[in-house]
């Protein structure tokens, strides 16, 4: 459930949107309405709304004074967050620039067009929540075989599990084809470099770990340290159960 706040001053029109979003979107929970950018922001402060349906013409504390006083203080959790209500569509080709605006309306546009924004904008937040719980097992199952990510190697070989897991890459990996020259492109370093600290960063954890443990993590006896696929497909795997 994701909580919305709508900053509106015109009470009718609020109520209105509000009366829409309750009869059509499911999975959103209105958190307040208000009517004035001060008690926005005392909300906004608070970190317990996920959506803001925002009038950018407010009278005071504009819009825009409201998406700088997020801007400024960091506010990275409402990035892609705002969809605005404006009639000025001369500002809308730099407004939509920002990181914090996900979209716009107008009352020209029918309120389905508004109800769509809000379910596209829940749609990027469930895909964006998944990402974050995919990563959180790969980065569980590295510190599982006890992977120090001080070592920049771990560091780029969650990144490989995670280029793989995105593409749907388990069991026919090629690294040096499909997955090195992204980490490289992405660190602006050389394949051998990448390679090189991923060796390292699982030589490390090979002594780390008892043999005992190693083998029944990996299905079979381990008799030298595992190779970087083997890793990243055993870990593929067990996220995907």
């Amino acid at each position: 459930m994701y909580n919305l706040l709508i900053i509106e001053d015109d009470f009718i029109y609020s109520h209105f949107i509000l009366n829409s979003i309750g009869k059509e979107i499911q999975n959103v929970r209105i958190y307040n309405v208000v009517s004035t950018g001060k008690e926005a922001i005392n909300i906004i402060r608070e970190g317990k709304v996920d959506i803001i349906i925002m009038n950018f013409e407010l009278p005071g504390m504009s819009g825009q004074d409201i998406i700088d006083f997020i801007s400024k203080n960091n506010m990275n959790e409402y990035k892609l967050s705002i969809i605005i209500h404006t009639n000025r569509t001369n500002i809308l080709k730099d407004i939509m620039k920002n990181e914090y605006i996900f979209g716009y309306f107008s009352k020209a546009n029918c309120i389905d067009f508004l109800l769509t924004e809000i379910k596209n904008l829940v749609k990027e937040k469930q895909n964006q929540k998944s990402i974050e719980t995919i990563e959180y097992k790969i980065k569980n199952e590295l510190k599982k075989l006890k992977l120090n990510f001080s070592y920049v190697g771990t560091k780029y070989l969650y990144e490989c599990i995670c280029e793989c897991y995105y593409r749907n890459i388990i069991y026919d990996i090629n690294l040096n084809k499909d997955i090195y020259p992204i980490i490289s492109k992405k660190y602006n370093k050389r394949i051998d470099s990448i390679k090189s600290n991923i060796s390292k960063a699982i030589t490390l954890m090979y002594y780390e770990n008892e043999e005992k443990y190693l083998s029944n993590y990996f299905g079979y006896d381990i008799l030298s340290r595992p190779k970087t696929k083997d890793i990243i497909t055993k870990i593929l795997f067990n996220i995907k159960i």
